[in-house]
């Protein structure tokens, strides 16, 4: 039917729109947080835009009923805005017709919505996990940022670089280490990381400084001025990152749903693609525009029900993981009650009264 098509389009069209948007004010919100961390000295620079990507990745799930929600939200409102569903009303194309595309339009969205929550949003948080191990264990050199005092883990080693140029090699260094009982002091003028090609360790070639071994006063203290001193980096061992219930992969997740945890956290994935479906019907109920009232006032409640909707989950998550409610009922009551609101409301609209019986003299929604 060239109505069908016409939504289909057009829908479309605006939620991809939205769900960009929305991808590039979530992409600039975790950038700013994780350059953050990195000036602050709390993860490598060169592991922020992996982390980003992963994270991105992760929340894909959430973006896109959002996104349907809002495309066929505005959809709507723009057809009552500009008539054309009074026009369509006139040739007996009720508002009750458009539940057959929005479903269908939502069937595509709510797959991805589903597939990025039993796959793509796990294997991100495992990647994240593992990235941020590595950057824990990661070797001294990757791990300086200048101006900033680092401790390499394991070894309680602090350095400092006062510059790194672009090749790598850097500038005003300071190191300082406590090894078997005596406090080591380093400084140099300049330094390089560099590999030995016989024995794979690696080193920091430190030149032109000082080493300050011993403590200040006793008989051992020494001053000793190098030309070149070779600073060895100790490898770090490497373990398996944690995995998180968020991060289990679904398969794994299915043979364990006795834990309240695991339980919790299969109910919560699968409300992503169970959410879309539920707003799509407030979407489609809170289209209708009163050209006297603007489409501000809807578009408002249509943002107050999302946050009361996702709300009402994060609580029926945290239920479930203490125990609070049957572990069979998951997150059916929050969707069977939003969604029995939403078939109320969708009744009351097609049949052109009130969604919510007002006192005389303060209009309809």
């Amino acid at each position: 039917m060239i109505i069908d098509r016409a939504f289909y389009r057009e829908a479309g069209t605006t939620t991809l729109a939205i769900g960009l948007v929305l991808l590039v004010v979530m992409v600039l919100m975790g950038m700013t947080l994780l350059l953050g961390r990195a000036v602050r000295g709390d993860q490598s620079e060169t592991v922020v835009f992996i982390l980003l990507g992963f994270q991105t990745l992760a929340r894909l799930d959430v973006l896109l009923p959002l996104a349907f929600y809002l495309g066929v939200l505005l959809t709507l409102s723009r057809w009552y805005r500009d008539s054309e569903m009074t026009v369509l009303a006139a040739c007996g194309v009720g508002l009750m017709h458009f539940m057959r595309p929005v479903m269908a339009l939502g069937s595509v969205f709510g797959l991805l919505a589903l597939v990025g929550a039993f796959y793509f949003t796990p294997l991100a948080t495992r990647q994240i996990e593992h990235v941020k191990l590595e950057s824990i264990h990661r070797s001294e050199p990757g791990s300086i940022s200048p101006g900033v005092f680092t401790e390499a883990q394991g070894t309680g080693r602090i350095v400092y670089a006062e510059k790194i140029e672009a090749n790598g090699e850097l500038r005003g260094i300071f190191v300082s280490s406590l090894e078997a009982g005596r406090q080591g002091v380093l400084v140099a003028k300049s330094g390089r990381p560099y590999t030995d090609p016989k024995t794979g360790d690696k080193f920091i070639a430190l030149y032109d400084g000082t080493l300050y071994d011993g403590e200040p006063g006793e008989a051992g203290y020494r001053i000793i001025e190098y030309s070149v001193y070779n600073l060895r980096i100790e490898p770090q061992k490497l373990g398996e990152a944690p995995v998180p219930t968020a991060g289990m992969p679904t398969l794994t997740l299915l043979t364990q749903l006795g834990d309240r945890d695991v339980n919790a956290e299969f109910h919560w994935r699968l409300g992503k693609g169970i959410a879309l479906f539920v707003l799509a019907l407030y979407a489609v109920v809170l289209a209708y525009t009163d050209a006297r009232r603007g489409r501000m006032s809807n578009l408002f409640v249509a943002i107050v029900i999302y946050f009361v909707y996702s709300n009402l989950l994060g609580i029926g998550e945290t239920m479930l993981q203490k125990g609070q409610t049957p572990p069979a009922a998951g997150l059916w009551w929050v969707h069977g009650g939003m969604a029995l609101v939403a078939f109320y409301f969708l009744r009351q609209r097609a049949h052109d009264r009130p969604l919510i019986a007002l006192p005389a003299g303060l209009g309809r929604a």
